[in-house]
């Protein structure tokens, strides 16, 4: 259903944003949604994104006129429901560790093209709103409170490409879960050793 309803969203530039835009970003919050539901009842449970990282999507589709005023609080309000509806079940449906991916906005689009997606390739235009995403999500970064912020600098870690890049992110991030008494340093210990033995 997602796939393709991004396939329009991507298929004509700015009018296919406005066109789709919204109930785009109300698919992508429900499923983030029944994600978080799952994800609270799991220790350590792993998202790719959540209603935050959503949140900050549609923020920057109103602010660029592709998704009306109205829309945008129809959407703010059932994202706070959804949030809300989780808190406490049973814990705070708040991460406690979020990772922030951050990318130079032109090695971003040559990444984006490189994984061969023509969806994201049909309109020329799409460079300029590629670089709005990065800008919203930088912004996003420097205010974010929620929890820890782990920062990774793509720039420099090729986790996608090297195994010893990949290694070098999972160590940061498990041993900030050591850090907030998520993983034991035996459980790291454990967990390296098995991964130094796969690479």
């Amino acid at each position: 259903m997602i796939g393709s309803m991004l396939k329009k969203f991507y298929s004509a530039g700015k009018e296919s944003r406005k066109q789709i835009g919204t109930i785009l970003q109300v698919a992508f919050l429900t499923f983030r949604y029944q994600q978080l539901k799952r994800a609270v009842t799991e220790r350590n449970a792993v998202m790719d994104s959540s209603l935050e990282s959503d949140w900050v999507l549609a923020s920057n589709l109103n602010k660029r006129g592709e998704i009306d005023d109205v829309d945008f609080n129809v959407y703010a309000t059932l994202s706070q429901e959804m949030q809300s509806n989780v808190n406490g079940m049973p814990w705070n449906a708040l991460p406690d560790l979020a990772i922030y991916l951050k990318i130079d906005p032109d090695h971003e689009i040559e990444e984006i093209k490189h994984r061969g997606r023509k969806m994201e390739n049909v309109d020329p235009t799409l460079d300029e709103y590629y670089r709005s995403v990065n800008k919203a999500y930088r912004e996003w970064s420097k205010g974010y409170t929620r929890s820890l912020l782990l920062t990774i600098d793509r720039d420099k870690l090729d986790f996608v490409n090297s195994i010893v890049d990949q290694n070098k992110v999972l160590d940061k991030i498990e041993s900030r879960l050591v850090e907030l008494g998520k993983l034991t340093p035996a459980e790291f210990e454990t967990i390296k050793a098995k991964r130094s033995k796969q690479s």
